[in-house]
């Protein structure tokens, strides 16, 4: 019988540092299918053309990142609860109805915090950022019981909207937002939802330690320089690497039903195969 043949891509700008192609490359060769993945990175004002582009070319769905999680969301005819609550989504499949959107984001996370064994039930946390990826993040941390999330961002408007947004979902979690700077005391759960450490120099302000949890959505192939230092430091550490394969692999289950088997085992079989990769390059 032949392979199943999906296409697929990303919409975004910038995508110069996106490891997506890799990643599907990885899943064709792991799942036994033929996967097309390409990186359209287009202005705003094309972004509609270009998404109806898609689906005349036969896409079965794409994924969305910075700068139009949000912009996207909006065009949804059917989404998922976290991508409602969100404001933002980033796996899309073309629907008889419309676009149908998943909050891969959320799900990612939810799903690497089971895997680390790391319980955020009571914990404070603090989400640096106020976009799409720290909507994603507050989510799952409501959604997994935080007792408080916190939002430092530069935009205090946009994180005190996200606040208010949040706490309507999950009023047993405290939801707040503060200046972008050093998190109060009693912080243990620590979320980098900002480009820092990919496509901007830097790092969030706080140093995650021992007993403590660092989550970074930025990534690099050795991991950036904030989840490198809070496991130097002894932290628990869910690095943007980790968390962008877990996204493509429930991207991949939403558009075609794929992985069949384990998705957890072909997760952890995608990664190792990059990660053994990345080191294969130096």
């Amino acid at each position: 019988m032949q392979a199943p043949f999906i296409k697929a891509g990303l919409f975004g700008r910038p995508l110069s540092k996106s490891l997506s192609p890799e990643i599907f490359r990885t899943f064709a060769s792991l799942a036994g299918v033929k996967i097309s993945y390409e990186l359209r990175d287009v202005p705003r004002e094309e972004l509609r053309h270009a998404l109806d582009a898609a689906r005349a070319e036969g896409w079965a769905g794409f994924n969305v990142t910075l700068p139009y999680k949000s912009e996207v969301c909006k065009l949804l005819a059917l989404a998922d609860p976290a991508a409602k609550a969100a404001g933002a989504v980033n796996a899309v499949r073309f629907g008889k109805v419309g676009l149908e959107g998943l909050n891969t984001d959320a799900r990612a996370l939810l799903r690497a915090l089971e895997e680390s064994g790391f319980s955020t039930a009571g914990k404070r946390a603090a989400v640096f950022g106020s976009g799409g990826a720290a909507a994603s993040s507050g989510w799952a941390l409501g959604r997994s019981r935080a007792a408080g999330v916190t939002f430092y961002a530069r935009n205090g408007e946009a994180a005190r909207a996200l606040a208010a947004r949040l706490a309507a979902v999950f009023p047993e979690t405290s939801f707040s937002a503060a200046p972008f700077g050093p998190p109060a005391g009693g912080t243990e759960i620590f979320v980098n939802a900002t480009p820092l450490g990919m496509y901007q120099p830097g790092q969030p302000p706080c140093a995650p330690g021992t007993g403590q949890l660092c989550a970074d959505l930025a990534y690099a192939p050795e991991g950036t320089d904030f989840s490198r230092a809070a496991a130097a430091a002894g932290a628990a550490v869910i690095d943007g690497l980790s968390l962008l394969v877990w996204q493509a692999a429930l991207s991949l289950q939403f558009w075609a039903g794929l992985p069949t088997g384990d998705i957890v085992k072909f997760k952890r079989d995608a990664l190792a195969a990059l990660t053994a990769g990345f080191k294969g390059e130096h």
